[in-house]
């Protein structure tokens, strides 16, 4: 590796890849960061004003790299879950201090988390940032991987001992693998925003399941929430295209007032929903993580979170610089991270099916398993635990 310009090549600057190059160069390994977008004010515009969920485990990582210290003051402790279905009986309730944690999940603003970010790997040496660029394709022989870029100014080569792909659902380096991505459509899309209303939020978040998807309110500050509306793809262009009066009150149909009315609304965006996965994610010198190799559906705000998980996974076997390649500690990050990955989308997509069924028979059935959570503490914590902790604890 001495011959080489890096000993990881990361592509991709989001939350993902800004969390491995702090965490490999706090190993001493040399990092260059690839980025298509230039910071602007401390980040880049794939961290816009939504609402991330992070859950104990994130809390976690993001400390040990850290980086804990500087996001808190941007957080919102979610402290009180409320999950409820639409037309039917039965509720469970979740509570931190239930549950022998200081929080069940934190919410933040993902330009906040840009920011703090994109600054620690500005003061971070090891780290090499080429942005804004792209990556037109490598090579990988035996000892080492060879990309080519494009910058602002003109063609660059870059040898690395390791690339990893970073870069989202839409993943270059997926691609120049040639693996094929596996998707499941909802044919659904959810819709974002944030709201206010007339009373503090108190650190409860709420979801409510419908037969069209979920809705749910996600504190923020204290009057502020995420909101989320998920609506079907006939459906959601027209909610879109609603006045701020008529969008809020079509939330409220489903959700109704928790903290009295809701007084304000900001601008609303929509993405579709989709189930992604790739059958490797190491080939080679190749590692994908994150959004390049999984994407779930949102309804147990578990994205993010795994994306991190990825990145914990592959540090804690970098115990020196041989460890990067090293072909046996790769082969057991790739079947450790797999397992992960499909439990999560096994919970995510079961969850999503079950609570969708039109049947009557099955909205009771739902009711009652919902109540037997209440009335079983036992499994409501263990489900809990995985919410916070991630699929190593069912």
């Amino acid at each position: 590796m001495d011959a080489t310009d890096a000993d990881v090549l990361i592509v991709g600057g989001g939350p993902v890849g800004l969390c491995l190059a702090l965490g490999l160069a706090q190993k001493n390994a040399r990092v260059t960061l690839v980025e298509a977008q230039e910071p602007i004010e401390g980040a880049t515009q794939s961290f816009d004003g939504r609402v991330l969920a992070l859950s104990q485990g994130s809390k976690h990582i993001l400390t040990q790299l850290n980086v804990w210290q500087d996001l808190e003051p941007f957080t919102t402790d979610i402290l009180h879950v409320h999950v409820s279905q639409q037309g039917y009986f039965g509720l469970t309730l979740m509570h931190a201090e239930e549950m022998g944690v200081e929080a069940l999940g934190y919410a933040i603003k993902a330009s906040d988390l840009g920011r703090v970010l994109w600054r620690k790997v500005h003061s971070q040496s090891g780290v090499e940032q080429v942005c804004p660029a792209t990556l037109d394709g490598f090579t990988q022989t035996a000892q080492e991987v060879t990309a080519h870029l494009s910058t602002r100014d003109g063609m660059k080569t870059l040898r690395a001992g390791l690339i990893v792909g970073a870069d989202g659902t839409h993943s270059q380096v997926r691609k120049t693998l040639g693996l094929a991505l596996e998707q499941k459509s909802y044919d659904a899309w959810a819709i974002l925003a944030q709201v206010e209303t007339q009373k503090p939020h108190q650190n409860w978040a709420f979801e409510r399941f419908t037969q069209e998807g979920p809705v749910a309110l996600l504190p923020l500050n204290t009057h502020s929430h995420k909101l989320v509306y998920v609506a079907s793809s006939e459906r959601y262009q027209a909610l879109l295209d609603l006045s701020d009066s008529a969008f809020i009150a079509a939330f409220r149909a489903k959700m109704g007032e928790r903290f009295g009315p809701y007084t304000t609304i900001s601008p609303r965006v929509a993405y579709p929903l989709k189930e992604t996965y790739v059958n490797k994610v190491v080939v080679g010198r190749a590692v994908l993580m994150g959004n390049a190799s999984h994407t779930q559906h949102p309804v147990a705000a578990q994205g993010l979170n795994l994306g991190l998980r990825d990145v914990s996974a592959f540090l804690a076997g970098v115990d020196d610089l041989t460890a990067l390649d090293n072909r046996v500690r790769l082969a057991a990050y790739e079947q450790q991270r797999q397992q992960d990955h499909r439990k999560v989308m096994r919970l995510t997509d079961g969850l999503t099916q079950v609570f969708e069924h039109p049947s009557p028979l099955v909205g009771h059935a739902r009711g009652l398993a919902m109540l037997g959570l209440q009335v079983m503490p036992n499994l409501k914590k263990r489900l809990a635990r995985f919410s916070m902790q991630g699929a190593n604890v069912l």
